[in-house]
């Protein structure tokens, strides 16, 4: 199963893409994470990132797709899939992604898009600063980051809902209503395997991946 979490900040993705990573096996890829591990390790790569992320714009193309695809090309390469959050961004890296993944036989196979309220999402991200102690979530950043999407980020929408591959889903709502109906659009789909199946095919890569460190 290859998925790409598109959402406004705060509306969930994290929350979904690791539930979907434990359900399916598949890698879960955040985009976030990998940009602020390498502001973290004070590489080259990651002052210019941070040079953007402290103001909450988006970080140039080039920069995100010298950290996303590596990482993205293993994931599909050791698990057989990927939930990929937080990006694509912009129709430029939507356009561009759909090119590498057609080239590398990697290409999603559906978008779920969460929504929720503004000032439901700024609630929960003003909450997130507090409790992960975030810099970046700040109000002022926030209320940036949200107007940057909503510029940016939503037409995306319009192109993978005409592509066919759309699922959309409300996240102001309890988690297992949000889940259910989300396990419901990817089997209409046919991309979560059954339990039983999903065990042993998560166990056998285990198996698989473990034989192969051992060699």
């Amino acid at each position: 199963m290859r998925v790409i979490m598109l959402s406004p900040p705060g509306a969930g993705k994290g929350t979904h893409s690791r539930w979907l990573m434990q359900q399916t096996g598949a890698a879960h890829i955040s985009s976030g994470e990998l940009l602020r591990a390498e502001v973290a390790s004070g590489s080259g790569l990651g002052r210019q990132v941070a040079a953007y992320t402290d103001r909450g714009d988006l970080v140039p193309d080039e920069l995100i797709f010298s950290v996303l695809i590596p990482a993205v090309i293993a994931a599909a390469r050791d698990t057989g899939g990927y939930v990929l959050d937080g990006f694509p961004r912009t129709m430029p890296q939507a356009l561009r992604a759909a090119q590498i993944g057609a080239e590398l036989g990697i290409t999603g196979d559906a978008v779920i898009y969460l929504t929720a309220p503004e000032e439901e999402l700024v609630s929960r991200l003003l909450e997130r600063a507090d409790r992960d102690g975030r810099p970046d979530d700040t109000l002022n950043v926030i209320r940036h980051r949200l107007a940057v999407y909503a510029r940016e980020t939503a037409p995306l929408v319009d192109y993978y809902s005409r592509r066919g591959i759309l699922i959309e889903l409300s996240t102001d709502r309890p988690e297992a209503d949000v889940r259910a109906d989300l396990k419901a659009g990817l089997e209409a789909r046919g991309l979560v395997l059954p339990l039983a199946g999903r065990s042993q095919a998560v166990a056998d890569r285990t198996g698989a991946s473990n034989a192969a460190k051992d060699r």
